[in-house]
């Protein structure tokens, strides 16, 4: 994803995604719900992304720590 989308389509998206998982969201509440959408959109793009080792410290270790009861 290059460009985020106008708010405009933005909305749009939100409300297709809300109608399709069955939501009947309060006009109160709407725009709450929407400010969370975009920072979700925006966090997308950092999702599908190649990552090293070292991205996931928890899936990694170390042959000194594995090793000290030997």
């Amino acid at each position: 994803m290059a460009t985020m989308p106008d708010d405009t389509a933005l909305m749009q998206e939100f409300e297709v995604f809300a109608a399709r998982a069955g939501l009947d969201i309060p006009g109160e509440r709407k725009a709450t719900l929407f400010l969370g959408f975009k920072d979700l959109r925006k966090m997308l793009a950092l999702l599908r992304q190649p990552r090293t080792a070292a991205a996931e410290p928890a899936g990694t270790y170390s042959i000194a720590t594995i090793t000290r009861s030997v």
